[in-house]
């Protein structure tokens, strides 16, 4: 091999490594809306505080969308729970929140499983219904629905869609002290402290 053609193999194989390794960087963005614009999205369409859906998000799985084989319920297996998305909707023996989700949104369980904006409305439509089915009046203005956090029927709902009082609480803690982080695909989210509403 001469001079000129170890060159040229030499080039094109630094080329080819700064090809992919933008192709790396472009394939970890994140596709499509940004998950602060489908949390907007779902709060919009169920007429929740965004706050809210973002803390709750917050609380299950750090804004991260694990895929479903991670926690695929099946019985005998302590690590398969059934527990799914960003909004940790369950399908097990013990809960169906998930069945529920796509009752109510007419979204497939498989896409609110997979699809981290279909799960996000999942879980707004699960916590519109919790509100409902506790008497909390609708439309609640931003204000009112972040402080019925702190006690009353809204406060109540979000232990029934995320599973009890611990729960609550860990939503109240995340609303009161904000939140800001970036998700492992690169979103910077940022959770701005309600504690002057709640």
């Amino acid at each position: 091999m001469s001079r000129k053609d170890f060159l040229k193999l030499g080039a094109a194989g630094v080329a080819g490594a700064i090809l992919f390794a933008g192709a790396g960087r472009a394939l970890a963005r994140p596709r499509g809306s940004s998950l602060m614009e489908e949390f907007r999205a779902a709060a919009r369409q169920y007429n929740v505080p965004v706050e809210l859906l973002m803390a709750m998000g917050w609380v299950n799985t750090r804004w991260e969308m694990p895929p479903p084989h991670v926690s695929e319920y099946e019985p005998g297996n302590l690590h398969g729970t059934g527990i799914y998305g960003i909004m940790a909707l369950v399908q097990n023996p013990s809960a169906d929140t998930l069945g529920e989700a796509s009752r109510l949104t007419g979204i497939p369980e498989e896409t609110l499983k997979r699809d981290r904006a279909a799960n996000i409305m999942g879980g707004a439509a699960l916590l519109a219904r919790a509100r409902a089915a506790k008497h909390t009046p609708e439309p609640t203005p931003q204000a009112r629905a972040l402080s019925a956090v702190e006690g009353g029927p809204a406060y109540d709902a979000i232990a029934g869609v995320g599973g009890g009082e611990l729960y609550r609480q860990q939503v109240a803690d995340a609303l009161r002290s904000g939140v800001s982080a970036t998700t492992l695909a690169g979103e910077r989210l940022t959770l701005p402290s309600q504690a002057g509403v709640l």
